[in-house]
């Protein structure tokens, strides 16, 4: 039986443990090697390796950017396996390379021209040509089953994510409509709670009323059956963001709400099935009325049938067996 090791900066007692992690672009990719389809192979997911005699294909997870005691460790591992001539593959979800970030120095450090590179989205695949010749895209899957359609008109609204994309939330709150009464939820991480918490207030409108929850799957899909709709706030313009993957999009409509979101190119895909959240008039318009997405949302859900697990966890195998 051939081995499979990802690297990833959490230690995990048990492959299945990643899927508990927050980290949306590790616990949704690594995550898929858990499967059914992946049991002809023995799969170690940890940030350490304990014998890398036995790995036959060694996948890199994204760099954590407070994780400095992995750089050495990680960048020795890489040097070890390719001195054995043994498939490594880099699963590049953020574009560091030209940033002077921890992550961006370990990029620059173990990337070369030949290696495969993995990326998540066509953005970021062409922000490594030409210089990398070896551009994989295998996109995120879709973590939860398909729901139906809700059409709610509650003035009740979701925000779910990762504790990095709080800041756009705050910007976008004091641009909230005041022509009547609406209820936030925010669900993110408990760093990301406690970074609310921290905040210095911010301008909000009275009419709006904030509730912080706990993010996890089953916290996402009970409130779903709540609220009339997602919002997903970002900046097109951050370059923290270039190339960022589709995950919270599908997820949302895999939700079956109507959603507003800034409209990154890897969500364009879905161009005019989601309201412009950057612009003022047409955010206004969803806020008053979701309802008017919803046909929008039941042509977005036929796309996202392609991004199951079963059929990303397959563009994985295909990969490792090809090489």
């Amino acid at each position: 039986m051939k081995n499979i090791h990802w690297l990833v900066p959490f230690k995990i007692n048990q492959p299945d443990d990643v899927k508990n992690l927050n980290i949306a672009s590790i616990r949704i990719r690594a995550g898929l090697f858990t499967l059914p389809i992946f049991k002809g192979y023995d799969i170690a997911i940890d940030e350490s390796i304990f014998n890398l005699n036995n790995i036959n294909y060694l996948l890199i997870g994204k760099f954590a950017g407070n994780r400095e005691d992995l750089l050495e460790r990680w960048c020795e591992y890489i040097k070890l396996q390719r001195n054995k001539g043994k498939a490594i593959y880099f699963d590049y979800t953020d574009d560091h390379l030209l940033r002077e970030t921890l992550p961006g120095e370990f990029y620059r450090e173990v990337l070369k021209e030949d290696d495969q590179i993995i990326a998540s989205s066509d953005t970021l695949k062409k922000s490594l040509l030409p210089k990398f010749k070896n551009v994989s895209i295998i996109e995120d899957p879709i973590e939860i089953e398909i729901q139906k359609l809700k059409k709610n008109r509650n003035n009740n609204f979701l925000f779910f994510g990762h504790d990095t994309n709080l800041k756009y939330l705050f910007r976008l709150i004091p641009m909230w409509d005041s022509s009547r009464e609406y209820n936030l939820i925010i669900q993110t991480s408990q760093r990301g709670l406690e970074l609310i918490h921290k905040q210095p207030r911010f301008k909000k409108p009275a009419n709006l009323t904030i509730q912080l929850q706990l993010w996890s799957i089953p916290n996402m899909l009970n409130v779903a059956e709540l609220v009339s709709g997602i919002i997903i706030p970002g900046d097109i313009t951050d370059n923290v963001k270039h190339g960022v993957s589709h995950n919270r999009l599908i997820t949302a409509f895999a939700l079956g709400l109507p959603t507003a979101a800034s409209k990154y190119k890897s969500y364009l895909e879905f161009n005019n099935q989601f309201a412009d959240i950057d612009n003022p008039n047409e955010f206004k318009s969803f806020l008053l009325n979701p309802t008017l997405y919803s046909s929008r949302v039941e042509m977005a859900q036929k796309k996202v049938k392609q991004y199951t697990k079963e059929s990303i966890a397959n563009k994985w195998l295909n990969l490792l067996e090809g090489n």
